[in-house]
């Protein structure tokens, strides 16, 4: 059986700040991309199970949008980047104007402005965080889902379950025109690969968020 993630909130904490930095530098990027200012914050870090995922975006029934990634590099795993149903058409509005198909199957367009947001919103989130561990994480081409949530991450996990059983949880807002539209950010470690995250930020700040090492 795999052991459940267990992080104490001070490396909650160091996490989120990675993720701080990520949607900053993602927020910079989006509002070139988009010709106008918008911000992303990351109000909340957590770690859930993989079977808890679909009660978080509202329910195994919810239709949602995922962009998924394996990460490579001294920290492997999976990054998903999710929008759900009522998010979609908002999210879409602010990326392509009125010509978007939220109602799945997706248009092509569509699809390729999700994607695209993803690997802004991931690369940033990593470019930051290889940045701040003092090691370079990389991204495989992305994979884009859109069903229900039930179905979603039963692929995902399928995935993930050979080698965890949790989930870290970047929960997100993008801000754009004063209406915060909710964001996901799932990391899907593999075994070793949050101890190696936190031992780079120890070495990378002189500060060792997993505290005294006997």
């Amino acid at each position: 059986m795999t052991k459940p993630i267990s992080l104490s909130p001070l490396e909650l904490d160091a996490l989120r700040e990675t993720g701080n930095l990520g949607a900053a530098r993602a927020a910079d990027a989006l509002s070139r991309l988009l010709g106008r200012p918008v911000g992303i914050d990351v109000p909340r870090s957590s770690v859930i199970s993989l079977e808890s995922l679909p009660g978080l975006v509202g329910g195994p029934e919810t239709v949602v949008a995922a962009v998924y990634f394996r990460l490579m590099g001294a920290a492997p795993g999976g990054l998903v980047f999710l929008v759900d149903g009522p998010s979609l058409a908002p999210l879409l509005k602010a990326l392509l104007g009125e010509t978007f198909e939220a109602a799945p199957p997706l248009s092509a367009e569509s699809a390729s402005a999700l994607k695209e947001m993803g690997n802004i919103l991931c690369g940033s989130y990593l470019t930051a965080m290889s940045e701040m561990v003092g090691f370079p994480i990389m991204l495989s081409v992305p994979a884009l889902a859109v069903d229900m949530a039930a179905s979603v991450f039963e692929s995902v996990a399928a995935d993930a379950a050979q080698h965890g059983s949790h989930a870290l949880v970047l929960e997100s807002r993008l801000l754009d025109g004063g209406l915060p539209v909710p964001l996901h950010l799932f990391y899907l470690p593999e075994p070793g690969s949050l101890e190696a995250l936190l031992a780079g930020l120890a070495r990378k700040t002189g500060v060792d968020p997993r505290g005294p090492r006997g």
